[in-house]
């Protein structure tokens, strides 16, 4: 008995179009499934709020789809499900996004749902006050109620200074409790846009099929003057900021965070594949250099991750969390942590490490392929941080590019005592003391 025939892969190729509106669509096309990725990505987000004012754009996550001139509150998720569909949303620093993955047959819905919300949102005061007490439950539950959480907010805060990427997407609770409908509806006046949107596509469709939706649903849509964009900046003046926390429930550990380019703000294409390695090559994998050092070798830590945000239109930062053995302090933990770290600036890694790191990434990439949802994200976020998608068909090439020299001068560079921010996570045994 002969095996089936495997499926055929992905397109390759990602297609682009835009309407006379600023809309930007992109496609890339994936036939394995009768399934397709639609996603609406508007390039708003927590750092483009203005101080007081935090949240907005997440408060619009909840209640943009809850009613419009075809939907009453609520109607859209109900119809999507019904439709095979799950709705979802998701705030970003630079962007909320509404994704749906449906069957094909149903996708002109989901675009005129869309489209229809896009123009005429209607944002009433009674979805307005129980989507707000939702986001405020949740600020309780996810953060307040959460010193790990909290933590990671006043070290992002730290870290960012003044820069919107310091503002924390959900809104601080001092906002959430003023915020008024007035206000969310002058959000959306002022940035849900067509010209302000992009509409990202992967699955079983063709560009001429998608063509003609999008443009039956979203073209008359129009245009709306946006205000003038500012680029969030990295903290003016290079130079190492410390805070300590000391309270109760909180894992004992520290937070460390370099403040180095994102993929827009990169010199060049290089250079942004050199930053995307350095957390896999550092702290990723049992066999990544500081792992081998820190958590195996001498158990300085019980455990150790980090983290790089590339799409960001301005800097970004490379985080390492570390959570301290017993007997360990965060003080020394961090002394430990930065020392290794230098030793790593000062030579180039070798070829093996490098290799490692790039199979860690690629594979990671490999896998998100197989998922159109995954397909559709990572066009996305290149999209709203101001990358050209297009260019994601070239990305493995250019990781697979990337010499230890240039990961060396990259950490050279980037990894200095001047640009960290360290805070020191202690545990209080009581709130008595």
């Amino acid at each position: 008995m002969t095996a089936p025939p495997s499926p055929p892969a992905p397109a390759s190729s990602v297609h682009a179009f835009t309407l006379a509106n600023g809309l930007r669509i992109y496609l890339r096309e994936d036939h394995r499934a009768p399934l397709v990725s639609v996603q609406l990505w508007y390039h708003v987000g927590s750092s483009y709020e203005p101080g007081g004012h935090t949240g907005l754009s997440h408060a619009l996550e909840h209640l943009l789809f809850e009613g419009s001139s075809k939907l009453a509150p609520g109607q859209y998720a109900t119809l999507m499900t019904h439709l095979g569909g799950d709705p979802n949303a998701f705030t970003y620093a630079d962007a909320t996004v509404f994704p749906l993955t449906l069957p094909r047959n149903h996708v002109e819905i989901a675009l005129e749902a869309m489209a229809d919300v896009m123009a005429s949102a209607t944002l009433s005061d009674a979805p307005f006050a129980r989507e707000l007490a939702v986001v405020m439950a949740e600020r309780r539950e996810d953060v307040d109620n959460s010193p790990l959480a909290l933590a990671l907010e006043h070290h992002l805060s730290l870290a960012y200074g003044n820069s919107g990427y310091g503002t924390p997407v959900i809104g601080y609770k001092t906002d959430l409790g003023h915020m008024t409908p007035a206000a969310a509806r002058t959000w959306y006046q002022t940035w849900y846009h067509p010209n302000n949107a992009t509409l990202a596509v992967a699955g079983d469709i063709t560009l001429a099929q998608l063509q003609k939706l999008v443009n039956r649903h979203f073209a008359t849509i129009p245009a709306r003057r946006l205000p003038l964009r500012q680029t969030p900046s990295s903290p003016s003046g290079q130079d190492r900021r410390i805070q300590t926390l000391n309270w109760h429930g909180l894992n004992t550990g520290v937070f460390v965070s370099f403040n180095i380019p994102s993929q827009c703000t990169a010199r060049s294409a290089t250079q942004a594949c050199a930053l995307r390695l350095l957390p896999d090559i550092l702290a990723e994998g049992h066999a990544s250099t500081l792992q081998r050092l820190l958590v195996q070798d001498t158990p300085l830590l019980q455990g150790l991750r980090a983290t790089y945000e590339p799409w960001q239109r301005g800097d970004s930062l490379l985080t390492f969390y570390a959570f301290c053995s017993p007997q360990v302090t965060p003080e020394s933990a961090a002394e430990r942590l930065m020392l290794e770290i230098e030793a790593f600036r000062q030579s180039a890694p070798s070829k093996e490490d490098l290799q490692r790191a790039k199979a860690r990434l690629l594979a990671r990439q490999l896998f998100e392929r197989d998922d159109i949802g995954r397909q559709a994200e990572a066009i996305g976020k290149q999209a709203a941080c101001g990358l050209d998608p297009v260019a994601l068909d070239d990305e493995r090439q250019a990781i697979e590019a990337v010499t230890a020299e240039q990961l060396g001068l990259v950490a050279q560079e980037f990894l200095t005592e001047a640009r960290t921010a360290i805070t020191f996570m202690h545990h209080k045994e009581s709130t008595d003391e």
